[in-house]
């Protein structure tokens, strides 16, 4: 019984030690307030340090960040002051995952807004719109498209056949309509006749052929069919380099006993149905009240019974003739304002980052920018399209062409057929005179650009102040200042308005040919198409069947500006279109 007892002494001592014992109640509390003051302190330790890494983090080029939801200003926007940079929502962004540090081409192009595309798209690009008038009262410069040199008053059918201002001072009337000929005229075979030299192989006979009313060529089902048919066929690796033994122009006709590179191309077309049933945000539509209502179309191409072998993975791209007016004007711009205009494109933080063409050894020893074509593959009109196109579109040789348009495996074929090409093999005869030629470029270079129309008019000027908001003109630069132009003195330092900038543009997977990128065609002159050449077909493959379907076909770094067209009521949708119409 003594040892409960002692129990119960022992517990009542340490209940007295440590809970009787005041002084001990004391010192236990102050240890409490010590102990939780430093876990207090440690807190506020920790917090500030996992505070200060998230703002590192989003002051940083790391991918990783810590906001996926609701609103953010960008992080590049911050470090240079930018507070009042309006907030982007994170749904806009095609990662969420990247939050503030997303950088314009993050962007989903559906989001992209008006107050986006002045800074991040046209900056540096002088909107103000040319005088409608003079102080005179007389015509302002809004309406010469060409200069005071290059443009004529001609709102015809005829209006992409005339002679520019300089053309008629210079007193070269004559020769002008003497070069005209050659680019109407049907070539034949015989080489001692005039016009002759056609062959051995051939695309077509003639050059207005492939542009008709001297414009655009126009769509067809029909490769094989001559007059109007504006295409040209191209057989090439995924990579876009032409495939051995092929001209990069494919030739479908040759003169007998010969055998063409292929007996045709066949085109399909396709329906074509973006991510929105090829309809406007308010439900109406794309073309409505037209025979095309809701509908888009692209085409495929494939060669009919190819002469030489092919790889499995060959592809056929078709792309279209391009405009010839006006051409002597843009060749009259110089290398210098080109990379200007690149150099400002590539300073941009926004979508918009043309591409210039290569630099070109010319025949006459120069290096020149590429700027003709839709790849920028010729850098001058002496050596470029209406130069080279009357060459290998005919296989017409000249002095500065004297071999023909052909390739050595073409011409082991033909010897493998048992048909005989020694007259094929080395220089060939002079077939194109260098006068003709002469006159032939006078004629090229010359040929005016029709005025604006109805700049004037409410629903024009909207469209046109729509056309640099939603930065159209950030590709189809408005203005260009020409420089020293020796070929045709007259059209040095002119104001022109051709709407292009003469650079290189990716236009998304759903335009790719033979390539993504296309350089920017000019807009001068469009809006006569249909008088002049009978036809709106446009687009580097004539798929867009007019300016509301050639807007819908913008995708890739254009694809923002289509967007925002999309976006728009049906009434300003119908004014950028009478802008474009009065160019």
């Amino acid at each position: 019984m003594k040892k409960p007892a002692r129990n119960l002494g022992i517990i009542r001592k340490i209940y007295e030690r440590f809970a009787g014992n005041p002084l001990y109640i004391k010192k236990t509390r102050k240890a409490y307030i010590y102990i939780m003051g430093r876990v207090v302190f440690l807190s506020i330790v920790i917090a500030l340090f996992f505070g200060a890494l998230v703002i590192i983090f989003n002051l940083t080029e790391d991918e990783s960040d810590f906001v996926v939801s609701g609103d953010f200003v960008p992080a590049s926007a911050v470090r240079v002051g930018k507070m009042n940079h309006p907030t982007i929502a994170v749904s806009a962004l095609k990662d969420p995952l990247k939050g503030a540090n997303a950088i314009f081409d993050d962007i989903k192009p559906e989001h992209i807004e008006l107050s986006c595309v002045r800074c991040h798209v046209n900056r540096g690009i002088d909107l103000k719109a040319p005088a409608l008038k003079k102080e005179d009262g007389k015509i302002g410069s809004a309406y010469y498209l060409g200069g005071e040199k290059g443009t004529v008053f001609n709102a015809t059918s005829k209006a992409f056949e005339q002679p520019s201002p300089a053309i008629i001072e210079a007193g070269l009337f004559s020769q002008f309509l003497a070069g005209e000929a050659f680019f109407e005229g049907n070539f034949v075979v015989d080489p001692h006749v005039p016009f002759g030299g056609l062959g051995p192989t051939y695309l077509k006979a003639s050059c207005i052929s492939c542009h008709p009313g001297y414009g655009r060529g126009r769509r067809v089902d029909d490769f094989s069919k001559e007059f109007g048919n504006g295409y040209i066929a191209i057989v090439h690796n995924p990579d876009g380099s032409i495939v051995e033994g092929y001209t990069p122009m494919l030739q479908i006709n040759a003169v007998e006993p010969f055998v063409p590179y292929a007996k045709g191309v066949k085109i399909t077309w396709h329906d074509f149905k973006d991510k929105y049933g090829n309809r406007y945000p308010d439900g109406t539509p794309y073309n409505k009240g037209k025979d095309t209502e809701g509908s888009l179309i692209y085409p495929s191409a494939d060669i009919i019974e190819p002469l030489l072998s092919l790889p499995k993975d060959y592809q056929v791209s078709i792309e279209a003739s391009i405009g010839i007016y006006g051409t002597g004007l843009l060749d009259a711009i110089s290398d210098e304002s080109i990379i200007e205009e690149y150099k400002r494109q590539q300073s941009m933080t926004g979508p918009v980052k043309g591409v210039h063409g290569p630099w070109i050894v010319e025949p006459n020893g120069e290096t020149r920018l590429g700027k003709f074509t839709w790849h920028c593959f010729r850098a001058t009109l002496e050596n470029g399209p209406g130069s080279n196109g009357i060459y290998n579109t005919t296989n017409v040789t000249r002095k500065d062409r004297p071999n023909l348009y052909t390739t050595p495996q073409w011409i082991e074929k033909q010897k493998e057929l048992g048909i005989d090409v020694s007259a094929l093999e080395g220089m060939q005869k002079e077939e194109l005179s260098k006068k003709d030629y002469d006159d032939f470029m006078i004629w090229h270079r010359g040929l005016a650009v029709p005025a604006a129309r109805k700049l004037e008019r409410a629903e024009v000027q909207r469209g046109q102040e729509l056309f640099n908001k939603l930065g159209c003109v950030s590709c189809h630069k408005s203005e260009w200042q020409t420089g020293e132009y020796k070929p045709m003195p007259a059209y040095s330092n002119q104001t022109i308005r051709p709407y292009t900038d003469l650079l290189m543009h990716d236009m998304g997977e759903e335009n790719k040919g033979q390539f993504r990128t296309y350089r920017t065609p000019p807009l001068w002159g469009r809006g006569l198409m249909l008088k002049a050449a009978n036809h709106t077909d446009m687009f580097h493959d004539l798929r867009a069947r007019d300016f509301e379907e050639a807007i819908l076909w913008h995708f890739g770094e254009a694809e923002f500006s289509r967007e925002l067209f999309r976006n728009l009521s049906a009434e300003d949708r119908d004014n950028l279109i009478h802008f474009l119409k009065a160019l």
